[in-house]
């Protein structure tokens, strides 16, 4: 089933907040346009996940990831549903995907060995500055871990990064905070 674009704007006018002065989102950036992600029911995720899926299909196909790697900090259980959609939908039959959590201490430890060569999507709900995600995605390239695409529900970045960001939403962009002292 094809999801139409209007009806993934539909879904984000109903979590996006806008305020005269900047709100601080997460520690190292402000923005006047502020989505409430953990306000998504099921359904609305659900829609998400298989317009990512289908993307994610589109731009990779033939080929197709063999690993979900989600990303710490999310509220929605994003990669969760996206991973199940796109096994689910896509993944031919027999293909194996695996889903699993991002910890540099799991993946240093020996554990992402068993990822090497694996065809990967970094997951999460939100990317604002993309820090957290480039560095992961290093992370899991030095470690053996080829990463295809950050995956995401709304990418709030503007800019070009090493891989695609397919996302369900593009948000309003952020504001660096600099510290003085």
């Amino acid at each position: 089933m094809e999801i139409d674009i209007e009806e993934i704007n539909k879904i984000f006018e109903t979590i996006t907040e806008e305020f005269e002065d900047p709100v601080p989102i997460g520690g190292r950036c402000e923005s006047r346009t502020y989505y409430r992600v953990e306000d998504l029911g099921e359904d609305e995720l659900n829609t998400c996940a298989r317009y990512i899926s289908g993307r994610i299909k589109d731009l990779f196909y033939p080929n197709h990831p063999k690993l979900f790697l989600k990303l710490p900090g999310g509220y929605s259980f994003f990669a969760e549903r996206l991973y199940a959609t796109y096994a689910e939908l896509y993944a031919p039959k027999g293909h194996v995907i695996a889903l699993e959590q991002y910890l540099e201490s799991k993946i240093s430890n020996g554990h992402g060995e068993k990822y090497r060569g694996h065809e990967t999507i970094l997951v999460t709900d939100v990317i604002t500055t993309a820090r957290s995600s480039l560095e992961a995605h290093t992370r899991a390239t030095m470690k053996g871990i080829p990463v295809l695409a950050w995956a995401t529900l709304i990418d709030r970045t503007f800019g070009p990064g090493p891989v695609p960001v397919v996302s369900a939403f593009t948000g309003a962009p952020v504001r660096l905070l600099t510290r003085m002292g």
